[in-house]
């Protein structure tokens, strides 16, 4: 039973994604608020609970990000849309997903590469975009002076977190090729 809930947390925020983006679409923050609280929350949970009871599968591997990245894209084309975040932050988030999918699609389509490990800095930037997500919703349910210094701190760190994670991935992927030419 145990081996099975990390993956159940996967499906858990991949099965929230279009419940967040409902309601940021139709403006209702106050309740992506606490949807997104639990989706962000099943991010760390599964990870944790996959390395801890040595519960951690094949298909969680392909999920998880896969998860993550839905996740992602529904809160900042979202937020953005909304008017809460910088449009062009969202096309960073989504342009740097697009990559490594993009890659990892053509790694197993032409290589023998298999396994797309995420990279701590990679794990860095998905908990600063998800407390980005957090604090602009925040902010717009209940908005304080301290959650909007927040939210505006966290625009940059989000911003160099992600170009730096996409780096990042663009060097372990060369890498990687690299180690399958030799």
């Amino acid at each position: 039973m145990k081996r099975h809930v990390p993956n159940a947390l996967t499906l858990l925020r991949a099965v929230l994604t279009p419940a967040v983006g409902f309601f940021l679409a139709a403006d209702d923050l106050a309740a992506a608020l606490p949807l997104l609280a639990v989706a962000a929350a099943t991010d760390a949970a599964d990870g944790f609970l996959a390395r801890r009871w040595n519960a951690a599968s094949r298909l969680g591997a392909y999920l998880d990000p896969i998860a993550d990245k839905l996740l992602a894209a529904t809160v900042f084309i979202g937020l953005a849309a909304a008017g809460r975040l910088p449009w062009w932050l969202a096309g960073l988030v989504l342009g740097r997903d697009l990559l490594i999918v993009g890659f990892a699609a053509w790694a197993l389509g032409r290589t023998r590469i298999r396994k797309f490990p995420p990279s701590g800095w990679g794990k860095l930037s998905t908990i600063l975009q998800f407390s980005l997500g957090l604090a602009s919703l925040l902010d717009a349910a209940a908005p304080a002076g301290w959650s909007r210094r927040l939210m505006e701190a966290l625009i940059p760190m989000t911003a160099a977190g992600t170009v730096w994670s996409g780096f990042h991935y663009g060097w372990l992927a060369i890498r990687r090729l690299g180690q399958q030419a030799d």
